[in-house]
């Protein structure tokens, strides 16, 4: 047994996570489009039908998928199958229907819809979602319930978390549920809110109330969270130049060059921090430059502002986030699924891409982080992306740009101390701690990922114990 630090996760869907573990049917195993109708078919008991995880990359059929399979499972239940990343997903006609999506339906800015095909990306993927069955605040909570409890069992004690999205309803709603959560010593996790109001209206309305920075112990508002690209897996993430295997697009561009701006100098002029989802070398440029324009006016020399993802940071772009003091909230776990599509996506730029050890060597805070429900949340696996640069869904492809693997010393800090910077906790004296299985700074990489976690701390309280089975 050895005792270490516990994990703050610096990114990840903590509401998302819970929804994923009750409501959703997982999509992640599946291996071909007879998998995905199969494990569709098995629930057509239910009147309202949706699934997550699924990833072309893993599929035998090496494409998507349309509305096409997912009408053969029914013509009458509403069916919608969310990819792995988030930022895409397919329906079938009867989810179209019950959503009055038809052919008259305008494009909506900062995302795209078929359907013909059934195919929702980014911003129209709103047409959608806000048709899902409402939760209530019981389930809501319930879903808070479940995610604490993985975390705890993962050795994760905090995290920064985009929760005002998740689900078609108000804020307030989510922060009342967490308040309500944490008097009622349900949920322990540190939770460091990245919110997620993407427009002036909803910003205001939040600033306005008095919600910037307000800590409510354990619960603390943080960072404006914009969601200004997409994914490279989905050819969503926008790039300064058209993607090698598919030349007619350049990714999506979520805001406009003026909305972006608007919206990180309001939140910047009041004080408040952003953390900007940028994927594509296109967009983390837009983000550095929105920025550096608000610091230009604003004046603000204690900011933490940082770029979650930073995929596609190029030494160049990495040089300037250094030089304006812009955090980098990264996941190595990406490369799991990302290693077997970089080159074909993006070809010789592959070699300036996913620098997460060049960061940290040019004195970018560098902060891990999952991104989970959207990859594993387990942060030994992540670890291993870091240390060995390799996938785990396929351990016979080589390293990817060995010389931007991190030390397992390096990566540890950048799981824990360091991602307390994000939330202005890196100087307290939290005494959370995990009691795990193995000595991971002497093991190999491969052992790494059988390590389990037997006790979680929080404030040298024991939260969580393993029970054997």
């Amino acid at each position: 047994m050895d005792k270490m630090k516990s994990f703050y996760d610096s990114h990840m869907h903590f509401l998302g996570i819970g929804i994923n573990l009750l409501e959703y049917i997982d999509l992640g195993e599946t291996s071909s489009f007879a998998d995905i109708l199969d494990t569709f078919q098995k629930e057509t008991s239910r009147s309202f039908i949706i699934a997550r995880g699924w990833n072309q990359t893993f599929l035998s059929e090496g494409t998507m998928f349309d509305k096409t399979l997912l009408n053969q499972v029914s013509k009458n239940i509403p069916i919608v199958a969310i990819r792995t990343c988030g930022h895409v997903l397919v329906c079938n006609d009867a989810m179209m229907s019950y959503c009055g999506v038809t052919k008259s339906t305008p494009q909506v800015d900062g995302g795209t819809f078929d359907i013909n095909t059934g195919l929702f990306t980014e911003n129209a993927l709103k047409l959608i979602y806000d048709c899902f069955p409402k939760p209530d605040k019981n389930r809501i909570k319930e879903y808070m319930v479940a995610a604490n409890q993985y975390l705890l069992s993962l050795g994760i004690t905090a995290c920064g978390s985009d929760d005002f999205s998740t689900i078609s309803v108000d804020y307030e709603t989510i922060i009342s549920c967490y308040l309500e959560l944490y008097s009622e010593h349900k949920i322990q996790v540190r939770i460091y809110q990245q919110v997620n109001l993407p427009s002036i209206s909803l910003l205001k309305d939040f600033i306005t109330k008095g919600y910037v920075n307000k800590s409510y112990g354990s619960f603390k508002m943080g960072p404006l969270k914009l969601l200004a690209d997409g994914s490279l897996g989905a050819r969503t993430a926008y790039l300064n130049k058209p993607y090698s295997d598919d030349p007619s697009t350049q990714g999506i561009k979520v805001f406009s060059k003026e909305e972006l701006e608007d919206l990180v100098y309001l939140a910047d002029s009041n004080q408040m921090d952003v953390a900007v989802h940028a994927i594509g070398d296109g967009m983390i440029d837009q983000v550095i430059d929105a920025i550096e324009s608000s610091l230009k006016k604003t004046k603000r020399m204690t900011h933490r502002h940082s770029i979650i993802h930073a995929q596609l940071a190029t030494q160049a772009q990495i040089d300037r986030m250094k030089k304006l003091n812009i955090a980098a909230q990264v996941q190595p776990i990406f490369l799991n699924s990302d290693i077997a599509i970089i080159k074909d996506r993006i070809g010789e730029r592959s070699n300036d891409s996913y620098l997460f050890h060049s960061m940290y060597d040019k004195g970018v805070i560098t902060c891990f982080g999952t991104d989970s429900p959207v990859e594993p949340l387990n942060p030994f696996y992540n670890l291993y992306s870091a240390i060995t640069r390799c996938s785990i869904k396929n351990p016979g492809l080589p390293p990817f740009l060995i010389e931007e693997a991190f030390s397992i010393e390096e990566a540890i800090m950048c799981y824990t101390e360091t991602s307390y910077y994000l939330s202005y906790d890196e100087t307290n004296n939290i005494n959370d701690y995990i009691i795990i299985n193995q000595d991971i700074t002497k093991v190999s990489a491969l052992e790494l990922l059988k390590t389990e976690v037997l006790e979680t701390y929080i404030d040298d309280v024991l939260v969580y114990k393993k029970v054997n089975s």
